[in-house]
């Protein structure tokens, strides 16, 4: 009954389902995953459905299994403060793309200081390391919202995973355009 690994997992918080996806990362492991779902999906009961948990996976070679669950990463939160369905694709040498306030960012660190290997470490540290992650994206971090990205709270969170898939969609067909 030794440990054969550990896995890290994004699965959407409270609505996971046996999905091929699922099952790529969990049948080699030899892990019933309609039993997976139902254990992670009691876990994340409170959590707001279609979140990205993270999961880390320990399983064991007589087909048990732990898992730990850890907040969303870093970036989704910078993106869903900032409104963006994406951060910039020139990093911190472009224009900024998005803005968030100190506030915000505080909010995203206390949020982020449950994680077990952020546990103990100052919340100013954790901010400075969001600070970093917000920058290599493209958002600014300032005291209060700029003038040209104030108008961001009129647009609903709900709708940037549509833009997300509207933008992966043009992606794709101007590669194909490319190709030919």
């Amino acid at each position: 009954m030794s440990i054969v690994g550990r896995f890290r997992l994004f699965v959407p918080g409270a609505v996971a389902k046996a999905a091929p996806k699922l099952g790529q990362a969990l049948g080699p492991l030899g892990i019933n995953m309609v039993a997976f779902c139902k254990d992670f999906n009691a876990r994340t009961t409170k959590v707001r459905p279609e979140v990205p948990i993270q999961a880390t996976l320990v399983p064991r070679t007589d087909r048990t299994y732990k898992f730990f669950i850890r907040s969303p990463y870093s970036p989704w939160f910078l993106l869903r403060c900032a409104r963006l369905p994406r951060g910039s694709s020139v990093g911190n040498g472009g224009p900024p793309v998005g803005n968030i306030t100190f506030k915000e960012l505080y909010h995203i660190a206390k949020a982020k200081s449950m994680d077990p290997q952020l546990i103990g470490i100052p919340t100013r540290t954790i901010c400075l390391g969001l600070m970093r992650t917000a920058k290599q994206m493209g958002i600014k971090v300032t005291r209060e919202l700029e003038p040209e990205f104030a108008k961001r709270n009129d647009e609903p969170v709900e709708g940037l995973e549509e833009r997300r898939k509207q933008l992966r969609l043009l992606n794709k067909a101007s590669k194909k355009g490319k190709k030919k």
